[in-house]
């Protein structure tokens, strides 16, 4: 893990899913890339007078935007105590979910970490519907910081895997994040229908992780549960893991219908960190 890129408003939110990303990249020891969007003023007025007016308005929440920017990143770096060099500022103008996500590519971030909220009032579910879109359209992995959660290195990450396309590749990237940072990683797979095929083949999947992960520092259940989100949050709120992993299939409808249900069970509720990223197809 070399660069992490993390999106901030600046709002005390954002502060402490900074202060997240600022452990993991002392962990990690990565550059922490702290980014601000904006967006100009936009008029609709052709009077010459007005337009004016805009233009130094623009050219005023530019140079608030970099002030904003210098002082957070000044502030967290003294939280973090990380040193400046492992800090870099960027500050751009456009819609926030394009402009993260070509971020993301161009500073090539090993992983985007955002922070959201219990979507409780309409600025919250701004907020949140960010996070979820930068979740859904990054080809980078995502680690999501709710504003409740704890600021402590992850020990124990928690896969819930759908045992389904290249899942050796998946777990495989599942150890990248846990490795360095010493974590434990528990991958489960929900049965939700009692199939004695599908249980056959899950078994056999099971079976064959094991022994490619042989030795490494993860384990593997099967579980037989009436419905896969409800299984996750029995989990879940059982054995109280520090991280919720999902990997899921690029511009997949039922990927995106899944995501949204463990979002609003986990991130807006339980507060439980969640890290996604996407599974290649065999």
């Amino acid at each position: 893990m070399k660069t992490i890129l993390f999106p901030t408003d600046f709002s005390e939110n954002s502060l402490h899913a900074a202060q997240y990303a600022g452990m993991l990249a002392r962990k990690f020891d990565a550059k922490l890339v702290i980014l601000h969007v904006f967006t100009h003023i936009i008029s609709l007025s052709s009077q010459s007078q007005l337009m004016a007016q805009n233009v130094i308005l623009d050219d005023q929440l530019e140079k608030n935007a970099e002030k904003n920017l210098c002082d957070f990143s000044d502030k967290l770096i003294q939280i973090c105590n990380l040193p400046k060099v492992q800090v870099e500022q960027k500050l751009a103008v456009g819609i926030v979910t394009d402009i993260i996500v070509r971020t993301a590519e161009e500073v090539k971030a090993d992983m985007i970490v955002i922070g959201t909220k219990g979507v409780t009032n309409a600025i919250d579910k701004l907020l949140g519907s960010n996070a979820e879109s930068v979740v859904k359209s990054a080809k980078r992995p995502v680690w999501v910081v709710p504003y409740t959660a704890c600021l402590n290195v992850p020990l124990t990450f928690l896969y819930a895997s759908d045992l389904e396309e290249n899942e050796t590749n998946a777990t495989q990237t599942l150890l990248d994040f846990a490795t360095p940072l010493g974590a434990e990683c528990k991958v489960i797979h929900i049965n939700e229908y009692f199939d004695k095929e599908v249980n056959e083949a899950s078994k056999a999947t099971i079976k064959n992780l094991k022994s490619e992960f042989s030795g490494k520092n993860i384990t593997f259940k099967e579980l037989n549960r009436k419905e896969v989100v409800e299984g996750i949050e029995a989990y879940v709120s059982t054995h109280k893991p520090d991280v919720l992993a999902l990997a899921i299939y690029d511009k997949s409808f039922f990927s995106n219908l899944f995501l949204g249900s463990i979002t609003t069970h986990f991130v807006e509720k339980a507060n439980t960190p969640l890290l996604v990223f996407k599974k290649e197809k065999i």
